[in-house]
Formats: C-alpha cells, structure tokens, sequence
C-alpha cells in the first residue's frame, strides 16, 4: 500500500437498525410511543434517525445517520420534539423534551 492509500481512520457516518417488536400488529399509540422511546435511544446513541420504514411482521427498519457534531445534534433533537409534539395532539399524550448537559 502506497503511502498515499494508507488508512488513517474509519468512521461510522449512518446505517440501518431493525426494531423487531415494532411490527404492523401493534396498534397506533403503543406503536407511537414506543417508536418515541426508539428514537430518543438513537439520539442518546449519537444516531440520528433519517426514515422510518413501514412496519411489517418483522419490525420495523430505520435509516440513520451518525450525530458528528453539536449542531447536528440540535438537528436531531428538533426533529424528535416536532414528533413528540405530532404524538401527543394525535394519541392526548403528554411527552415533553427535557435535555440536560453532563
């Protein structure tokens, strides 16, 4: 290998998970919240979900990209609170964002 192909390093930027109990057969409110609680674990996992694939007998998959930056991060916690927000006017919940800093 020359020195111009040298690696130097390798990095994660997306994917796709599979959330396996998230199926078709699970009614609208419990797919909602649950789909919230899926989604705040990616985020909290420097993921940031990008589409949400139609649920069917094996789950449901979601495209991601990796959080690389704080900017990118406010991106995705944005996104999360319009959904939220989607959920609880649709379903009479009360989900609320509430981030803290280390």
């Amino acid at each position: 290998m020359s020195e111009k192909e040298k690696i130097n390093s390798i990095q994660v930027v997306g994917g796709q998970m599979n959330f396996k109990h998230l199926t078709h057969k699970v009614d609208a409110k419990t797919y909602a919240q649950s789909k919230a609680r899926m989604w705040l674990g990616m985020i909290n996992d420097r993921m940031q979900p990008k589409k949400w694939l139609k649920p069917n007998s094996k789950g449901t998959r979601v495209n991601f990209d990796t959080i690389a930056s704080d900017d990118a991060l406010k991106i995705a916690l944005a996104e999360y609170e319009v959904y939220l927000n989607q959920i609880n006017e649709e379903f009479g919940l009360d989900y609320k964002l509430r981030a803290t800093t280390a």
